[in-house]
């Protein structure tokens, strides 16, 4: 875990790339989170997972897992929190790419980082993003929140799914060609990899 005390201990040209590093491996752990989920709630296979997640970018998996989230969940009020945790998953990731893309070096100002965000939308725009230690840390901690958050949801959705293999009685057949459902049907989900 990184913390406020060792970072001040540190070179400040050093602090600043390792806030920097923190902030991006923290939220590639958060990436990772929402390719689990999205494996979990399609019931992919690792191989599948990977060409899946690899070929979405982040906003889509976000956008992808809030439509199957509002499909395989029974309960509104969860759909409607996991819409909140999609925001500020969003925002995570539009702070992301704001760092990611842009040239930082430490504050003169602050003891983090300067980091240099040009917009050129319609017009030619300089965006003073100054971070200070304390600034990156609640950022971090902003990410883990949500990372724990998005996990506990999709254990409700994957419920959800045991929940409905144990309704949907007669929608399978046995290896002998007969009807099966309720227990046996979630035993072969679950031996199957669907659940």
């Amino acid at each position: 875990m990184v913390t406020k005390a060792t970072l001040l201990k540190m070179d400040p040209d050093i602090r600043a790339f390792t806030l920097v590093g923190a902030f991006m491996g923290y939220f590639a752990v958060l990436e990772l989170g929402v390719n689990e989920a999205l494996s979990k709630v399609l019931g992919l296979e690792v191989a599948a997972s990977v060409v899946v997640s690899r070929n979405m970018s982040f906003d889509d998996k976000l956008k992808t897992l809030r439509a199957l989230v509002s499909r395989f969940t029974i309960s509104e009020s969860k759909a409607k929190e996991f819409d909140e945790l999609v925001k500020r998953a969003r925002k995570c990731g539009e702070i992301r790419n704001t760092i990611a893309h842009s040239p930082f070096r430490r504050s003169e100002k602050t003891d983090g980082v300067e980091v240099f965000v040009v917009s050129a939308n319609s017009s030619l725009k300089f965006i003073e993003m100054d971070w200070s230690v304390d600034r990156f840390l609640g950022q971090i901690d902003e990410i883990n929140t949500i990372d724990n958050e998005l996990r506990a949801i999709e254990k409700t959705v994957a419920m959800h799914r045991i929940g409905e293999a144990l309704l949907n009685l007669g929608e399978r057949e046995s290896a002998d060609g007969e009807q099966v459902g309720g227990l046996l049907t979630l035993g072969k989900l679950i031996m199957e990899g669907e659940i």
